[in-house]
């Protein structure tokens, strides 16, 4: 009993420390967004990665700024919020709560959860003193009729798991000790909830997120039935993170396992998938060319613990692990990320942001001089100007023809200015 006490106080206390954890990677960005009433903030993220921490720390800045009276907070999964069952309610009930003068911030979360949801807000935003900031399932939200309604008037800010900066910091707040913190992070992620549990109930916790992102956020969005299928979909992008991943060598992969699923089928559960934001597809870019190729995408996890909580086979190699964590690391910071393509080879990611690309190749270690003129030769078929950049698990750094070497640590905790 004292056993089970302590670890649901540990609980409790991660909560709130989670929500002393300022996310200010995304507080920044929405912050110039406040008082813009024509504009609905969305929220997006997979299940469980702090969206409604954030969407509370936003309503509490602006309690501070502007008072009790201008914000209303509206959780649609509380039962005190069941009255409000369609658009026409969440309109009235909105409405006869907006402050006397000025703007009311209201932020509604879990929004899926009301009927017709889209019209409602589009309501609310239609008023003209009423900021919208709203969460919800990825699968509901601007894949359905709420980009309609909106027509260009929303801000999608995605939320990703907690960065290693972020994952340090937790970590610090609530005491907990980890031997080597960067190899922690690489295998279990940066979920917020799981610094709660220690041990073997990490990857219990962690396949439970993993269960609701599926049953909740793909199963049930989309009415596929065939829930084995899925899970060996994800089975197999888990053991080929990062790597070429077609419709047909999945369908290969299944006839190996004496399953038989079309190829029409696995593009569906692809994009499924990729809608919950449990997986990322990876477009090609053609280096010379400058432009996205239709062929050969790749996958990478939003949070590769949710993965290998999964785990049946080998599982992720050290390598994939780090060229994972570099990918959440880039595209949580607002880069476009794509491999590139030269006509000598394959650059692991083209990081663009604000229309200028970055070339980064991911190395595990540069072991032995062939490795090492492998990973600085994937560079010999860019001709441009742009930064490039190698990441490893080096201790030391080795800068090559004007190729910056970064190890993996610094690339997390301190990034150049050109990958921030």
């Amino acid at each position: 009993m004292e056993e089970l006490t302590n670890q649901c106080y540990s609980s409790i206390m991660i909560e709130e420390q989670g929500n002393w954890l300022r996310r200010e990677l995304y507080l920044t960005k929405l912050r110039p967004l406040y008082d813009d009433c024509d504009v609905v903030k969305v929220l997006t993220g997979v299940r469980r990665c702090g969206k409604s921490v954030l969407l509370r720390q936003m309503a509490d800045e602006l309690r501070i700024q502007a008072g009790d009276d201008h914000v209303l907070d509206i959780n649609f999964e509380l039962t005190r919020f069941d009255g409000i069952r369609s658009a026409e309610d969440l309109d009235t009930f909105v409405t006869s709560r907006l402050a006397d003068i000025g703007t009311t911030y209201v932020f509604l979360d879990e929004i899926q959860e009301l009927p017709d949801f889209e019209r409602g807000i589009n309501s609310l935003r239609a008023r003209g003193n009423v900021s919208l900031f709203i969460t919800g399932s990825n699968a509901h939200l601007l894949s359905g009729n709420l980009a309609t309604y909106l027509a260009g008037r929303y801000r999608e800010v995605r939320v990703w798991p907690l960065n290693y900066t972020e994952a340090l910091e937790l970590q610090s707040l609530t005491g907990q000790q980890v031997a080597d913190p960067l190899q922690d992070y690489l295998t279990w992620g940066g979920m917020p909830r799981r610094f709660a549990v220690i041990g073997d109930e990490v990857q219990g916790y962690l396949r439970d997120v993993f269960n609701s992102v599926v049953l909740r956020d793909v199963v049930q969005a989309t009415g596929i039935r065939d829930i084995a299928g899925l899970e060996a979909i994800v089975d197999f992008a888990c053991e080929n993170l990062g790597r070429t991943m077609s419709p047909s060598s999945i369908a290969g992969y299944l006839r190996a396992q004496h399953r038989t699923v079309s190829v029409e089928t696995i593009y569906s559960y692809l994009r499924a998938l990729n809608d919950a934001l449990l997986l990322n597809r990876v477009r090609r870019w053609d280096v010379r060319g400058k432009k996205v190729m239709a062929t050969l995408d790749k996958y990478y996890a939003t949070d590769v613990g949710i993965l290998t909580s999964k785990r049946v086979g080998n599982g992720p190699g050290i390598g994939d692990l780090v060229e994972n964590a570099v990918f959440t690391h880039l595209a949580g910071r607002g880069f476009d990320m794509y491999t590139g393509t030269t006509r000598t080879g394959e650059i692991d990611f083209v990081a663009v942001k604000n229309g200028t690309p970055c070339y980064v190749q991911v190395a595990y270690l540069l072991a032995t001089p062939e490795v090492t003129d492998r990973e600085f030769g994937a560079f010999s078929g860019v001709h441009d100007g742009y930064p490039r950049f190698l990441i490893s698990l080096d201790p030391l750094t080795q800068d090559r023809d004007g190729v910056r070497h970064i190890t993996l640590q610094n690339f997390l905790l301190n990034p150049p200015p050109e990958l921030s």
